[in-house]
C-alpha cells in the first residue's frame, strides 16, 4: 500500500491572544500526525478535535477542545513542541491557551502520513 504525505504550516502566527487559532486542518483516513510548534516565547497551546469531516472549512462549534494540552509549565521547551499521533477522519485544530506578550509569534507545521 503506497503512503502520502502532507504538510500544513503558519508562520509568524500571533501567540499573544488566549483561544486564537494558529492552524486548522483536515486529516482525511487514518493518519500519523506530526504537530510541531516553534515560537518565540513561552505560551500554552491545546489541540482540539472535530469528527465532522464532510465540510471544506473548519467547523465553528462543537469542537472537542482540549484533546492535547501542552502546556509551558509542563513541557521542557514551550517555545519547541513536537508532538506525534493518530488521528481518524477528523478536523485538527491548534488554540493558544496561556498567550505570550505582545507581538511574539509561533511556526506551526501538521504532517500526515496515510
Amino acid at each position: 500500500m503506497a503512503q502520502t504525505q502532507s504538510t500544513t504550516r503558519r508562520t509568524d502566527k500571533p501567540i499573544e491572544t488566549a483561544d486564537a487559532v494558529l492552524l486548522a486542518m483536515k486529516t482525511p483516513g487514518d493518519a500519523l500526525v506530526s504537530l510541531n510548534i516553534e515560537a518565540t516565547a513561552d505560551a500554552s497551546y491545546a489541540l482540539d478535535v472535530h469528527h465532522n469531516n464532510d465540510t471544506s472549512s473548519p467547523p465553528t462549534d462543537g469542537w472537542f477542545e482540549d484533546e492535547a494540552v501542552y502546556d509551558k509549565a509542563d513541557v521542557d521547551d514551550p517555545q519547541d513542541i513536537r508532538d506525534t499521533f493518530y488521528a481518524a477522519d477528523a478536523w485538527l485544530r491548534v488554540r493558544v491557551t496561556t498567550p505570550a506578550a505582545a507581538g511574539e509569534t509561533a511556526d506551526v507545521t501538521i504532517q500526515e502520513a496515510h
